[in-house]
């Protein structure tokens, strides 16, 4: 089947000639991402499904698409990452045009490897650049997986087992621990090894608990300590997962049981738990990352100790207990999100049609644990303000923010919910001078009824309503009732909304 794969002098490809190739690649469009990813793709599935090509001539024609396109793989990360879960549209077509790219560029190298593997003396010959080959392949990989994860998808034990599949040839070979030229630029060296831990790790890190930002960060933070991540084929201190080289299943904690006939490898955070903490500890001193990190374009200073904080607790050895007990239920929940449609639904309106309608698994004090039925929900991100009421029930709506998004093998959504308030009251709010002058009303939404005993009030807002800096009067919609309010601090920021908490006068 792969005799093709040894090459030959002639083929039938528009590529196959050095100055046309050239043509080609340069008249991809160079202000548009979304295109160029598209041209890149047609491309690289062209080069991979032709005949003919010698194994080098090959990986170079691969080579010209893949580091002019990483200008644009950056910008299509970029846009998403700055898009508000509303705009699924324009999400839709940078998620695709990139993952297409990713998977375009991962198959193009498999096909270099399997033509190695299939014609030995090809493979000699491309001895030195056989290690910089399985190594990005390894990272096309890993950069699908991260963008699945971001879209809170299920991945496959196909990815694991391609990624298994190339450690095990880099290690037959004898170069997994070799260091090489993977790309140009002064990060571009590094093992097929430190590839093959920043795909392992990134299955490890509990993504489905972090936004689409914080998975970035976290991504740029495995990557930059994967020189100094640990591992083996014994269990040993610190090797707190397992990963079977079969390809088998996903990489999970060593506290599960392998499956049997499973070549264990063990792994773990290592020196990365102390580097992470101190990272944390320069920005809870001086606000600022230290000089030598860069955990990716934009994200703010709070983001990322919120991300890595995140890491070093997925990364210990045990997760510690839940603050209370879950108990399994059996209830549906009416769930509208956003700012506007909770506003909508405290001020007495009915969704109707609208909304969507989760199963809940378990309950606490604190949360739901939900399945989400209808896959339409697009919106659906970690982060996202959500109103919820118990289908069934004579009770009012109530406001939580979703802190988790899986998808099972079944293709099943299954939702963390915080529960920030049982009860959601509209109100107004304006500001208000010394001299009792009042500025124009803003809607907001009250997490209290009444201020607490010590005189504190929770609310939400549209981000950056007010400059939380003067004094101001809530109003409360249903009676008139006013408070006179100064900002305390915030308590979070969303995709739609801040909370925050007030001190009454």
């Amino acid at each position: 089947m792969l005799k093709w794969l040894g090459g030959s002098d002639k083929v039938d490809h528009p590529m196959a000639d050095a100055v046309r190739a050239k043509e080609i690649i340069s008249a991809f469009p160079a202000d548009d991402s979304i295109k160029a990813a598209q041209d890149a793709v047609h491309w690289l599935d062209s080069i991979s499904e032709t005949e003919g090509f010698k194994l080098a001539r090959r990986y170079e024609l691969i080579d010209m698409i893949d580091v002019p396109l990483k200008r644009h793989a950056q910008k299509l990360l970029e846009q998403y990452l700055a898009l508000k879960p509303q705009l699924k549209f324009q999400e839709g077509q940078l998620w695709k045009a990139a993952t297409d790219f990713w998977k375009a560029l991962g198959d193009a190298y498999l096909v270099c490897v399997a033509q190695a593997e299939a014609d030995k003396s090809a493979a000699n010959t491309f001895r030195k650049t056989l290690p910089s080959l399985i190594a990005r392949a390894m990272r096309a990989q890993m950069l699908q997986i991260k963008w699945i994860l971001m879209r809170y998808g299920y991945v496959s034990d196909s990815f694991w087992h391609t990624v298994a599949q190339l450690y095990n040839h880099a290690q037959a070979a004898g170069f997994l621990d070799e260091t090489v030229d993977i790309y140009g630029g002064s990060h571009g060296r590094g093992t097929v090894r430190q590839e093959f831990l920043r795909a392992l790790m990134l299955g490890v890190s509990s993504t489905g608990g972090l936004s689409p930002v914080k998975q970035n960060i976290a991504e740029r933070a495995i990557a930059h300590f994967s020189n100094v991540f640990i591992s083996g084929t014994q269990a040993a201190e610190g090797h707190n997962f397992l990963f079977d080289l079969n390809g088998g299943v996903s990489p999970a904690r060593a506290l599960a049981s392998p499956p049997q006939g499973a070549r264990l490898f063990y792994f773990g955070a290592g020196a990365a738990l102390d580097g992470v903490q101190k990272i944390i500890d320069a920005i809870n001193d001086t606000g600022a990352l230290l000089s030598d990190i860069n955990l990716g374009p934009g994200e703010n200073i709070d983001q990322m100790a919120d991300t890595l904080l995140h890491l070093a607790f997925n990364w210990e050895k045990e997760l510690p207990a839940r603050d209370s007990e879950r108990r399994r239920v059996s209830v549906t929940l009416k769930v509208i999100h956003g700012f506007d449609g909770i506003l909508a639904q405290g001020d007495g309106g009915d969704s109707g049609g609208a909304g969507d309608t989760w199963s809940v698994e378990n309950a606490s004090a604190e949360g739901y644990g939900a399945i989400v039925l209808d896959r339409r929900s697009e919106w659906l991100q970690v982060g996202v303000l959500i109103g919820f009421r118990p289908e069934g029930a004579d009770v009012t709506w109530g406001a939580g923010v979703v802190r988790r998004v899986e998808t099972d093998a079944r293709g099943q959504r299954r939702v963390g919910i915080q529960v920030i308030s049982r009860v959601v009251i509209p109100a107004t709010m304006c500001t208000l001078s010394a001299s009792g002058a009042r500025g124009a009303p803003q809607n907001v939404i009250l997490l209290d009824a009444e201020p607490s005993n010590s005189g504190y009030l929770l609310a939400v807002l549209r981000p950056e309503t007010f400059t939380l800096r003067d004094a101001l009067e809530a109003t409360r919609t249903a009676d008139g009732k006013t408070f006179i309010l100064s900002p305390s601090g915030m308590v979070e920021s969303g995709p739609d909304f801040d909370r925050v908490r007030f001190k009454t006068a």
